[in-house]
């Protein structure tokens, strides 16, 4: 039996999450061939999605943990690399 960390669990999520928002992305220039009570329900949807996003966002930005640590984080953009003192 396999021990499913949380970083591991939102990981898969959000790869889940990164293959069908490109799925729907793709298909935005057929957005005109769609009727228009369908647009208002799928506007619903990403106003619901979108403040889902700032919901976790701010989970993430007040978390005492991020916050302790992101002193000690810096990215060396240049090289793509990661540095914690």
């Amino acid at each position: 039996m396999s021990i499913k960390f949380p970083s591991t669990r939102i990981t898969n999520a959000s790869g889940k999450v990164d293959k069908y928002l490109n799925l729907i992305y793709e298909l935005k220039d057929e957005i005109e061939e769609v009727d228009i009570e369908f647009l208002m329900e799928f506007l619903d949807d990403l106003q619901s999605w979108k403040q889902c996003v700032e919901e976790i966002e701010l989970k993430i930005k007040s978390s005492h943990n991020f916050n302790e640590m992101k002193d000690y984080i810096e990215t060396d953009n240049e090289n793509k690399e990661l540095i914690i003192y």
